[in-house]
C-alpha cells in the first residue's frame, strides 16, 4: 500500500472517530436536555384551611439555580481571600515601614555623629595649614553652616526637609573630606619644605622637671619683688641631664656666681640658647652639638640654692618665651 492510500485511510478513521464522538455527544445532551425538561411538582399544605400551594419546577432551571449559587460562592470566596492577602500586606508593609523609620533614625544619628568628626578633622586641617603659611582662599572653599545649606537649597529651587538636609550634609562632608586630603599633601608639601627649620628649631625640653618660674614679670622668692624673667626656669632634682634643644654649636661656657655654670648654643637660621644654673658642664667651646645631646647637669647657685635650669631661647638679641617652643609633653 503506498502512502498515498495510507493517507486516504487514516483520514477516514478520523472521520469516523468524528462522526462517532459527535453522535455520542447529541445523545448526551439529547438525555440531559430530556431530564432537564422533567418537572417536579413542590406542594406546600398549611396547617390551617387554607389552600394547598403546588410549586412545579423543572430539573433544568434547579441546574441553573444551583450552578448560579455555586459561581455566587466561589466569587465570595475568592473576594474574601483576595481582602484577606490585602489586609496582610497592608499588615506587612506597616511593619516594613516601622522598621523603615526606626533604620532611618538609626542612620541619621550615625550620619549625625560622622559629620560631626568630619567637621572637626576638617577644621583642624585647615586649622594647620593656615597656621603654617598656606593659602586662606583653599581653606574658605569649603562648605557649612546653616546659610550655606539655606543658599544651596534656594538654588537647587526645593524646600528645605529632613531629606534634603541629610542629603546637604553628605554632600558637604564629601565635599570637605577632599579638601581636607588636598590640604593634607599640602601640609605634607609644607611641613618637607621646612623640615630643615622644624630640625633646628628648639623645640624639645632641655631637661625633665616642672615650671617653677614662668616668662615674664614674677615674684622673686630671693629679693621679694616683681621682676622680669628673660627666659623659663624648670625645676629639677640634683644632677639631672640637661640636653641641647637644637643642633648648634657652643659658643660660649663658663661661671659667674649669679648664673653658675652656664651654656650658650648657637643654632641655624639666628637661634640661640641659654642654660645656666648648672652643676657641672659637659661639653666644651666650639664643640658641635646635635638636638639631644648631654650638655651638663642641673645645679643650684649661692644666690638660690633651689635646683633648677634656667633655659632662654633668643632671636638675635630678642628673647623669646621657651614654653612657646615645647612640644609641651615631656617624655
Amino acid at each position: 500500500m503506498d502512502f498515498k492510500n495510507r493517507l486516504h485511510l487514516t483520514f477516514y478513521r478520523l472521520r469516523y472517530k468524528f462522526q462517532e464522538w459527535k453522535l455520542k455527544l447529541s445523545q448526551r445532551y439529547e438525555d440531559l436536555d430530556k431530564k432537564g425538561r422533567e418537572r417536579l411538582t413542590i406542594m406546600v399544605i398549611p396547617h390551617t384551611d387554607r389552600k394547598t400551594l403546588n410549586f412545579v419546577i423543572s430539573y433544568k432551571a434547579i441546574s441553573i439555580f444551583i450552578g448560579i449559587v455555586v459561581i455566587l460562592l466561589v466569587i465570595s470566596a475568592v473576594n474574601v481571600l483576595s481582602h484577606s492577602g490585602s489586609v496582610h500586606q497592608l499588615t506587612e508593609l506597616n511593619l516594613t515601614n516601622k522598621d523603615f523609620i526606626r533604620q532611618s533614625s538609626k542612620m541619621k544619628e550615625e550620619v549625625s555623629s560622622l559629620h560631626e568628626t568630619i567637621q572637626y578633622y576638617y577644621e583642624r586641617i585647615s586649622g594647620l595649614y593656615i597656621k603654617l603659611g598656606g593659602d586662606p582662599s583653599r581653606v574658605s572653599k569649603g562648605m557649612g553652616g546653616n546659610d550655606k545649606m539655606n543658599q544651596y537649597l534656594a538654588l537647587q529651587g526645593s524646600p528645605q526637609t529632613d531629606i534634603t538636609d541629610e542629603s546637604f550634609r553628605i554632600k558637604e562632608d564629601i565635599h570637605n573630606l577632599k579638601l581636607s586630603s588636598e590640604l593634607s599633601d599640602e601640609i605634607i608639601k609644607l611641613i618637607k619644605k621646612r623640615k630643615s627649620i622644624i630640625r633646628n628649631t628648639p623645640s624639645i625640653w632641655p631637661t625633665k622637671g616642672y615650671v617653677l618660674f614662668p616668662f615674664g614679670k614674677y615674684l622673686s622668692p630671693i629679693t621679694g619683688k616683681e621682676e622680669i624673667n628673660k627666659g623659663l626656669d624648670i625645676g629639677s632634682f640634683p644632677g639631672a641631664e640637661v640636653q641641647a634643644t637644637a643642633p648648634g654649636i657652643v659658643f660660649d661656657s663658663g661661671f659667674s656666681p649669679a648664673t653658675g655654670y652656664y651654656i650658650k648654643l648657637a643654632h641655624r637660621f639666628g637661634w640661640k640658647t641659654i642654660y645656666s644654673n648648672l652643676d657641672r658642664v659637659k661639653v666644651k667651646k666650639n664643640e658641635k652639638i646635635s638636638k639631644g645631646d648631654i650638655i651638663g647637669y642641673v645645679g643650684k647657685t649661692p644666690e638660690n640654692p633651689v635646683y633648677h635650669l634656667h633655659y632662654e631661647v633668643h632671636v638675635g638679641t630678642q628673647a623669646l618665651n621657651p614654653f612657646s617652643f615645647l612640644n609641651q609633653i615631656q617624655e
